[in-house]
C-alpha cells in the first residue's frame, strides 16, 4: 500500500510514496483540498511553489538527488499538504530517503516524540530540514571529484576523459544551483506565512533552513567559479598543445620545402641544368641543404620554438 500513517495525540503524518488512483481517491474522500492541487499532484516535475488557503497550505519542493546510474544531480519532488492537525507528504516515485525518515519517526520513540511533539508546522520543518541535510553529502562528493580533476589537470594530464568529467561535474553544479535557487525564495515565503500551525516560533526554524540553503548556495557558487577556472585552464592547455603540433608540422613543411624545390628542378627533363652531368655535386647540394635544415631544427628545439 502506498499510504502510510503515523499518529501522536492530535497530530497525524501521512506519507504517500506513489501517486495512483488509490492515493487520489483517499485525498478526495478524506480532505477538502482544492481540485487544482489534486491536478498538480498528478503532474510530475512541478515548479516549486506555495499555495495558501484558509485551512491548509499546499507546498511543492524539490531536493537534490544523486542518480547513481547517470552520475548526475537530479531534482526530487516532494509535495506537502500542511493543516492544523496533519501533514501529508507525497512523492511521485519511491524514495529511500523519505522512507528512511518516515520509518525512523515511526519506530524510534525519541524521534517521534521530538518531531511530533509540537505543531504540524514544526513537523514540516523537521522533514524539510532532513531532506536538505541529506543533500550535503552529494555536494561534498561533487567537491571531492572537482578537487581530483583539478589535481589531474595541473599534473599535465589533460585527456579526453578529464574533459568529459569536467563537463559532467560542471553540469552537476549548474543542476544543483537550479534546484536550490527557487527553494531559497520559497522557504523565505514559508517563514513569513502566518497560520495557527505556522507562528513566530516556527518561522525561526524555517529561517534556519534558509540560512542552511544560503550556505549551500555559497559552496555551489564557489564550485561553479572553480569549474569555470578549470575549464579556461583546460582550454588554454589544449590550445597550447594544438599550437605546438601545428608549429611542428609547419616546421617540417618548411624544412622539406628547399629539398622539394631542388628535387623538382633536377627532376625536370630540361637540358643544360647546372651540374646535371655531375651527380656528386648535386647530391652534395642536397646534403648541404639537409645539414642546414638539421642545424635550424636543433637550434629551434634548443630555444624551445619547436
Amino acid at each position: 500500500m502506498a499510504i502510510k500513517e503515523i499518529k501522536k495525540e492530535s497530530l497525524t503524518w501521512i506519507n504517500i510514496d506513489k501517486i495512483d488512483q488509490e492515493s487520489i481517491n483517499f485525498l478526495k474522500e478524506n480532505y477538502n483540498f482544492h481540485h487544482l492541487d489534486i491536478e498538480d499532484l498528478q503532474t510530475e516535475n512541478q515548479t516549486p511553489k506555495i499555495d495558501v488557503y484558509k485551512n491548509y497550505l499546499f507546498l511543492v519542493l524539490q531536493f537534490p538527488h544523486w542518480n547513481q546510474q547517470t552520475q548526475t544531480v537530479q531534482p526530487f519532488e516532494v509535495d506537502f499538504f500542511i493543516g492544523e492537525n496533519f501533514l501529508i507528504t507525497i512523492q511521485h516515485t519511491k524514495s529511500k530517503e523519505m522512507k528512511s525518515f518516515f520509518y525512523r519517526c515511526l519506530k524510534n520513540r525519541r524521534v517521534k516524540r521530538e518531531w511530533m511533539s509540537q505543531s504540524s508546522g514544526y513537523l514540516t520543518f523537521r522533514v524539510i530540514e532532513a531532506l536538505f541535510q541529506n543533500s550535503r553529502p552529494i555536494l561534498n562528493n561533487v567537491g571531492r571529484k572537482i578537487s581530483q580533476i583539478e589535481n589531474t589537470i595541473f599534473e599535465g594530464e589533460v585527456s579526453t576523459d578529464v574533459v568529459k568529467q569536467l563537463a559532467l561535474y560542471r553540469r552537476n553544479i549548474l543542476g544543483f544551483r537550479r534546484i536550490i535557487d527557487p527553494q531559497r525564495f520559497l522557504i523565505t515565503n514559508l517563514s513569513h506565512t502566518r497560520k495557527s500551525f505556522l507562528n513566530e516560533s516556527t518561522s525561526l526554524y524555517f529561517d534556519d533552513i534558509n540560512d542552511y540553503l544560503n550556505k549551500l548556495w555559497s559552496i555551489v557558487d564557489t564550485y561553479k567559479d572553480t569549474i569555470q577556472g578549470l575549464h579556461v585552464t583546460v582550454e588554454s592547455l589544449i590550445t597550447q598543445r594544438t599550437n605546438k603540433v601545428i608549429g611542428a608540422l609547419t616546421a617540417i613543411s618548411v624544412a622539406l620545402l628547399p629539398l622539394t624545390l631542388l628535387s623538382g628542378i633536377y627532376g625536370m627533363n630540361i637540358a643544360g641544368l647546372p651540374f646535371a652531368d655531375r651527380p656528386v655535386v648535386v647530391w652534395g647540394m642536397f646534403g648541404v641543404l639537409a645539414s642546414i635544415i638539421l642545424i635550424f631544427v636543433f637550434l629551434g628545439r634548443k630555444k624551445g620554438w619547436l
